[in-house]
């Protein structure tokens, strides 16, 4: 990019230098002060931080990617396990939360908001309005829950600060990453099932360090198959054997994911969809011939693993997790026990909302569902809210705060697809190969978090938000925004980027 970087003109130099200054002084004086007063240190401290960020300038930007790679690279690896990092209280999702705003400020002055930012602001001041109100209450849980829409400070900013060069990293990282990740998943489960007793956990912790849940991995088990199958992988003439290998470790994970949870294999099959973006479908057709083969092999020998918890990895297994789905099946088989259950409690949710006196405001943020709903199962009351973040929302927020949730994702879907209509436009097949990949994404947090808890937690909202934001920055992108505008065209791919099946 020529030229300087047109965004906000932040502090100059003398004021940014003054403003470290007085960041670097305050935090000497916090170190005093936590003699007499650890309070006033964690304020005097705070202070300090916030004058150090303000003198970082535009360099805030690239901290902020750099924190929150390392953050989706850790929650994607260790899980439940990552987000458990921290100190004194503060864990990694609150520091990226933190740093997102300061790159927002970076940012905001010279970033034409869309119809995006409007729907996002809709659905966080509605749950602000639903979360404060509690915090005299419930305290820390009013906070804890309303990460559902606090998170998405993650996707404002990456709508704001993501370039074409950021969809390159993160393309060429995503890249490197993928065949570890096939490979690790049925380690990881396995790991954390069978002796999650015996991990160590991280200083301060109650959870162990590798925590891996099934569903969580069916997402990103749906986004490496969609960025494989639009070409983004790589050359299959450089990469031929590393394509097989992941491909390889990618169906042992998804049958492992499949036996385990119904949420993941929903979502790892939303990479289906990125079959109506490939251009050349015979050796994509002659995969899936042979993975319905050894399918059908599968369940005609049916062999069975013993991997902890009440389910066994077998054919019959996923078979179960299949028609569950839909109400079919054993009902004596275990997980229709659990589908039972919550649609029971669905039900009960859509009784006291939609139907009942919380139409309009929900049970609030901070409450506990399923004590406040009767159907607490753990012994020590920890399970706090209905397995899917659409009926969280609905129970927290009342009627209003569902339709701003739904508001908000057909507005992305909406995003999405006028982003896909420049790209082909342009004939930008790279960015409307990343747009697929990233859609993907999307779609199978959606999937996941139907089935799970999973909106309100950093291992899936940091993922969802962060898709939300990608989708909004290509819009930005291919729309050229003036911020983005270079004298080029912005539908070029990053250098060294195309894809393995143009012509």
């Amino acid at each position: 990019m020529a030229g300087r970087d047109p965004t906000i003109a932040l502090p100059d130099l003398d004021t940014r230098s003054g403003l470290a200054l007085v960041g670097a002084a305050a935090g000497g004086v916090a170190a005093a002060a936590a003699v007499i007063s650890p309070l006033a240190a964690v304020g005097i401290m705070a202070v300090s931080a916030t004058m150090l960020l303000l003198a970082l300038g535009q360099g805030v930007v690239p901290l902020f990617h750099g924190l929150l790679a390392i953050a989706l690279v850790g929650y994607t690896f260790l899980n439940r396990g990552f987000a458990h990092v921290g100190a004194g209280g503060v864990f990694v999702s609150e520091l990226v939360v933190a740093i997102a705003l300061f790159a927002i400020l970076a940012r905001v002055w010279h970033t034409r908001l869309g119809v995006g930012h409007l729907a996002i602001a809709l659905f966080m001041a509605w749950g602000a309005l639903r979360t404060f109100p509690y915090l005299g209450e419930h305290g820390i849980d009013a906070f804890r829950d309303g990460v559902a829409w606090g998170y998405a400070i993650i996707a404002i900013a990456l709508s704001m600060t993501m370039t074409r060069g950021t969809f390159g990293r993160a393309v060429e990282w995503y890249r490197r990453l993928a065949p570890a990740l096939v490979w690790w998943v049925p380690v990881a489960v396995i790991l954390s099932r069978v002796y999650g007793d015996a991990i160590p956990t991280f200083p301060g912790a109650e959870v162990p360090i590798l925590f891996v849940k099934p569903g969580d991995a069916g997402v990103h088990l749906g986004g490496i198959a969609a960025f494989m199958l639009v070409g983004l992988f790589g050359s299959p003439a450089r990469r031929a054997l590393v394509t097989i290998i992941t491909w390889v470790g990618w169906f042992i994970s998804l049958g492992l994911v499949s036996a385990l949870n119904r949420g993941g294999m929903l979502s790892a099959a939303m990479a289906g969809l990125s079959l109506l973006f490939v251009r050349r479908l015979s050796p994509l057709l002659m995969a899936g011939a042979l993975a319905l083969g050894v399918l059908a092999m599968g369940w005609l020998v049916n062999p069975q693993l013993s991997i902890g918890g009440e389910r066994e990895l077998s054919f019959q297994q996923i078979t179960t997790n299949v028609t569950s789905i839909v109400g079919g099946g054993d009902p004596s088989a275990q997980p229709h026990g659990t589908a039972e259950w919550r649609l029971e409690w669905w039900d009960k949710i859509v009784g006291y909302t939609v139907e009942g006196p919380y139409f309009w405001t929900g049970k609030g943020y901070g409450v506990n569902l399923a004590d406040s709903d009767d159907f607490q199962v753990l012994a020590d009351g920890s399970l706090r809210s209905p397995h899917s973040a659409h009926f969280e929302i609905l129970a927290r927020s009342g009627v209003p705060g569902l339709a701003t949730w739904i508001m908000l994702n057909a507005t992305i879907a909406l995003v999405a697809l006028r982003v896909a209509y420049r790209a082909w436009k342009l004939r930008a097949d790279w960015w409307l190969a990343v747009l697929t990949w990233i859609g993907i994404i999307w779609l199978a947090t959606l999937v996941n978090m139907s089935f799970d808890v999973y909106l309100a937690g950093p291992m899936g909202g940091f993922v969802y938000w962060a898709s939300v934001g990608a989708i909004l920055a290509l819009d930005r992108i291919l729309g050229r925004d003036p911020a983005d505008r270079a004298g080029d065209d912005p539908a070029r791919p990053p250098d060294g980027e195309g894809l393995t099946w143009r012509s």
